[in-house]
């Protein structure tokens, strides 16, 4: 195949990382050198030297690489020193000569033997050629596609074939997949590749695609219209492709990313790809975005019925404050008419009688009074109702129509909700006003008799309010909802619980599918890690309370408090903080040089792939441009303003902007950032839990000054004003995860999310999180996948009073009790519906939090629901009681959440650069800015830790004391002192810039010498 065809899967430093010989240090050379009993065995083969070296030479490559590689001797010298030395005791190279070919094909096949490999041929190409074409459905772009066979090939035990045999076959498969997706779609009727294509036709002003693109504002009237013509116009369409896209046969992950190239890339680039694949792309935008308007649409009218059901409530409330003020006004009124009534002129007639009682007592006023001195309360109901019935024009504004538009569905198959809702549909869809609904007690709407009387304008009425009728059943769907009862399957939040866990047969192949995940925990859930969770829990119910008893616990202080009754509570260790001077003693470094310089240093713009990664003939970014759109984003003010603000131009600023900035690449910066801090020598001194890493996840609110529907408003945060909270989560000062969520979004339901969505090969041991991360369920799923929950508890005593046992205690009466007693068996009886909830959270695409979410406020599984709050209990229980007990445990979370809290400060610093407040228009503008200021916080986090690295491994070769470096580990990396974030930006290559990581390692050094580091 002609080389300028051949597909770009790598970049040229993957390539080199992938392909190069291994280049050992000593540690890794006496690893990868020394032989087992199997290995010496097969070496005793050979009988001279020279063959001995080389085999142990390709063996040691091939543990490391798992390939062989064309080896000289005069290449390897380091390596052949080792071997010579560590296995023969000798250092001379007389013996070096030439191996035959024959001796290398048999020493490859005897370590292929060896390790139970295979070695790439031609006979194996079908199969693998097979395979990518399975991956390709399911990873449509290339490196990931790569990555994917790549594990297949090392689970199956084949080596890898050589960079241009898998480019040719990539090549292959890409043609034949083009092939396969275009028969299909030339099967959709011509009316629907019309629509499709109009989606994206090019038209003067607006056009289709860029109306649907658009988020909804707010909840006001014009934006929930737009939206529902949004979903009217391409309901017909998303119909057609919810049946459709199963025959494509290609994954959600495919879906997600062909959606997302429309979502982000302009119209006329679109326009440029053949029409099968512009009429893809469509295919799956329309199917997400079908989704979201369905979402938005709904949290629409909950917004609303909401705000009608409170309006209620204030009203009514002050109506029955004006009742009961006027009844005592009136009480001295009643009092004289009482006197003068026995006493009145009998000669009076009834006309006069009236006149002068009426003087004295208005009419309206004698029944209200009658009513308070029989008993008789003020009818709350009733005044809510009559502030529903005034409501008659928001519900025509705002809920019929989205009920009209939303295809809601009961999760059982019969329930009167339906019937009411499809009444109702019936009606108006037709154009019916909303007099002509007429509604008779008589017909069987299983409308409870108690309301009935308020759903009716005037008592004598024989019909139903057509307004007030309606919005009972608004209200009745506002609460179904909340249930997880009603549900929209065409929506993404509000779908039936059922299309969010697997099907329960898959979980007969429980060990299979956590082998595959390392989830070895979830197959003996209910059974031995049940046993060892109670063994836990009594053995931390022992160790507390005796350690409480006999005085052992000196942070417990009991005292009796002026009731006469015993109260504790804990101390806490004195505060460590470290003033951070030492990095105000460095020179000013500007963010672009420190942004250019770890760029280059950990190669994250390698991570800055092009939005289409096939029909491009632009491959590779400029980095220069990349450090710009980075920072234009993270500080918030756009690439025409950095264009105005640097020496780079608009136009290069623009597309780099378009091709390469987006929201996958900037997590993969992120995660590489993070992995190069990982790897240096300091990361683990670092480690709060005796060498466990602890990570804590908080969120931090924004202002946002465009209307999103995810931005939302709070007095505590913003006062008057809306935004949303960075939610982000800190492993040892990295920010290894975020996301942004609403306001009205809670932080705990998506902590799992945060924690099992990190791609960093940071391993998170634990995790705490404030008093917003607790709920019923986030204990189990995280223990579920290794991780320990240890959330900070704000008030541990009055936690303490929920703590639960499995087993009997002998000492019950001591100032710490359980409240009661873990139902082990509901647990035992639940078993296959947890294996079955915790395979849905490890094995579901994106959705976790809405699983998490689902599972802890919907009536739904309410049995298997209580089983996993049992559970739940147990963790939590063990968990306050080590709190309890162990200030050590107190002192790392607090410590953390210290992390956390520096972390926000540097954030909310690179935010207030340029006014600190969300400009995008869309929500995903919003996540690309939140994740821009991340990855720049992640850079001045590994330069600080960088050169703090530097004079840890002098402090380390010096044999400095553990003492003195136990003091060193408490100085932040979160520094941010001794940078400029203002001015124009000179963008440049890092070879060019001042940066010298060695001379400001010596400065700090030389400070730490006066602080603590003593000679």
């Amino acid at each position: 195949m002609d080389e300028t065809k051949r597909i770009q899967l790598l970049t040229d430093v993957e390539i080199s990382d992938l392909y190069d010989r291994p280049d050992f240090n000593s540690e890794e050379r006496e690893l990868f050198f020394t032989l087992n009993q199997a290995e010496e065995k097969v070496l005793s083969q050979y009988r001279n030297i020279r063959t001995r070296v080389y085999f142990i030479l390709q063996l040691g490559y091939f543990k490391a690489k798992q390939q062989f590689f064309a080896i000289n001797f005069e290449d390897a010298p380091d390596d052949i020193n080792f071997i010579l030395k560590y296995h023969f005791g000798r250092m001379d190279t007389d013996w070096i000569d030439s191996i035959s070919r024959d001796c290398i094909r048999d020493q490859k096949r005897d370590i292929l033997t060896l390790f139970d490999y295979r070695n790439w041929s031609t006979d194996l190409e079908p199969e693998i050629q097979n395979k990518l074409s399975d991956l390709i459905r399911y990873f449509p772009k290339g490196h990931s596609a790569l990555r994917q066979l790549l594990l297949f090939l090392d689970r199956q035990r084949i080596s890898i074939p050589s960079y241009r045999k898998l480019q040719d076959m990539f090549s292959t498969a890409f043609s034949a997949e083009e092939t396969r997706l275009q028969s299909i779609l030339l099967s959709i009727p011509a009316c629907l590749r019309d629509q499709l294509s109009e989606l994206i036709k090019d038209e003067d002003g607006l056009n289709q695609l860029n109306l649907l693109r658009a988020d909804q504002k707010d909840f006001q009237f014009t934006a929930v219209r737009f939206e529902i013509d949004k979903a009217q116009k391409i309901e017909e369409l998303y119909n057609f492709v919810e049946q459709f896209l199963p025959s494509l046969k290609i994954s959600k992950n495919a879906i997600r990313y062909y959606a997302d190239v429309v979502e982000q890339y302009a119209t006329f680039r679109l326009r440029r790809l053949s029409q099968a694949r512009q009429w893809l792309h469509a295919l799956c935008f329309v199917f997400h975005r079908y989704q979201q308007i369905m979402d938005n649409l709904i949290v629409s009218f909950l917004y609303h019925t909401r705000a009608i059901m409170d309006a209620g409530k204030v009203f009514a409330e002050a109506e029955q404050l004006k009742h009961s003020s006027q009844v005592v006004v009136d009480f001295p009124k009643l009092a004289k008419f009482l006197k003068w009534f026995p006493n009145r002129d009998k000669s009076l007639s009834h006309e006069q009688l009236n006149d002068v009682a009426f003087n004295i007592l208005p009419e309206q006023q004698f029944p209200i009074l009658a009513d308070f001195l029989s008993g008789s309360t003020f009818d709350k109901t009733a005044a809510q109702w009559q502030h529903f019935a005034s409501s008659s024009r928001l519900i025509s504004l705002y809920l019929r129509p989205i009920i009209l538009a939303v295809p809601f569905l009961y999760y059982k198959s019969d329930n009167r909700i339906m019937e009411l809702i499809g009444l109702i549909k019936t009606h108006y869809v037709n154009g019916k006003p909303p007099r002509s609904l007429r509604i008779i007690d008589d017909m069987g709407l299983t409308i409870p008799k108690r309301l009935v009387q308020y759903l009716k304008r005037k008592p004598e009425d024989e019909q139903l309010d057509p307004y007030l009728f309606e919005f009972y059943v608004y209200q009745k769907m506002y609460h179904l909802i909340n249930q997880g009862k009603l549900c929209c399957n065409a929506s993404v939040s509000y779908g039936d619980i059922n299309c969010d866990l697997i099907d329960d047969a898959m979980v007969d192949d429980v060990e299979t599918i956590a082998r595959e995940f390392s989830c070895s925990k979830i197959p003996v859930y209910c059974e031995s890690r049940l046993e060892a969770s109670i063994e836990a829990l009594d053995l931390a119910w022992k160790t507390t309370t005796e350690n409480i008893r006999l005085d052992k616990n000196a942070s417990f202080k009991l005292k009796e408090a002026k009731t006469g009754k015993h109260e504790w509570r804990l101390l806490y260790d004195s505060s460590e903080k470290l003033e951070d001077t030492f990095f105000k003693t460095l020179p000013k470094t500007e963010i672009a040089d420190l942004v250019m310089f770890i760029g280059e240093r950990t190669g994250m713009w390698n991570a800055f792939s092009h939005l289409k990664d096939r029909y491009t003939k632009r491959k590779k970014p400029h980095p220069l441009a990349l450090n710009a759109c980075v920072l234009s984003e993270a500080f918030g003010f756009g690439t025409i303003k950095m264009s105005e603000m640097s020496n780079l131009d608009f136009n290069l600023l623009r597309s780099t902007r378009e091709d390469f900035v987006r929201i996958e690449s900037l997590c993969a910066a992120n995660d590489l950032v993070g992995n190069f801090v990982n790897t240096l020598p300091i990361f683990k001194i670092w480690n709060l839990l005796d060498d466990k890493l602890l990570a804590d996840a908080d969120g931090q609110k924004f202002a946002t000054s465009d209307s999103t529907i995810q931005s939302r408003y709070s007095k505590k945060y913003l006062g008057k004003g809306r935004g949303i909270s960075l939610y982000t989560l800190i492993a040892n000062f990295v920010a290894v995860n975020a996301r942004n969520i609403g306001l009205n979004e809670y932080e705990g339901h998506c902590l799992y999310d945060m924690v099992y969505g990190n791609k960093t090969d940071i391993d998170i041991n634990s995790v705490t999180g404030d008093n917003h991360s607790l709920n019923k369920l986030n204990f189990v799923a995280l223990d579920s996948i290794d991780v320990d929950f240890v959330p900070s508890i704000k008030n541990v005593r009055n936690a303490s009073k929920d703590l639960y046992l499995a087993n009997p205690m002998e000492n019950c009466d001591g100032p710490i009790c359980p409240v009661g007693k873990i139902k082990v068996d509901l647990i035992k009886s639940q078993g296959r519906g947890i294996q079955r909830v915790l395979l849905s959270l490890v094995l579901q695409e994106n959705t976790q939090s809405h699983l998490i979410h689902k599972l802890n406020s919907h009536a739904r599984y309410s049995r298997l629901r209580a089983a996993l709050y049992e559970y739940n209990k147990i963790f939590k229980s063990v968990h306050v009681l080590n709190l309890i007990d162990d200030m050590t445990l107190r002192k790392a979370i607090r410590t953390a959440r210290n992390r956390t809290e520096a972390y926000h400060q540097l954030q909310s610093l690179i935010r207030k650069i340029y006014n600190s407040v969300f400009k995008g228009r869309k929500i995903s503008d919003n996540r690309v800015s939140a994740h821009a200021a991340r990855l720049v916080a992640n850079c001045i986090v590994a330069y600080n830790a960088l050169i703090l690295n530097t004079v840890y491994e002098k402090m380390v070769e010096e044999g400095v004391s553990a003492k003195i470096i136990e003091e060193f580990a408490r100085i932040s990396p979160i520094a941010w002192h001794h940078l400029f974030f203002t001015g124009r930006y000179s963008f440049k290559k890092s070879s060019n810039t001042t940066i010298d990581v060695a001379a400001m390692a010596e400065m700090i050094e030389k400070h730490l010498k006066q602080a603590f580091w003593k000679d």
